[in-house]
């Protein structure tokens, strides 16, 4: 089965923030998963499961 990813600027439409806060929030304070890689580096964003799990974990009456 192929995974789908949540590019970036879909992922700020659904959580509502900005790319620095995003960042901010993945890369410093560790409350965002973080966003996938290809073993090449290129960004390939985040599964869709992923954001899923931290949308349940964060918001468990959240229906996305």
């Amino acid at each position: 089965m192929a995974i789908g990813y949540i590019g970036l600027e879909e992922m700020r439409r659904l959580t509502g923030k900005s790319h620095p806060t995003l960042w901010r929030i993945w890369a410093i304070r560790k409350e965002f998963p973080l966003p996938q890689k290809s073993k090449n580096g290129t960004f390939l964003g985040w599964p869709e499961n992923i954001y899923d799990d931290w949308i349940n974990s964060n918001n468990p009456n959240s229906t996305r």
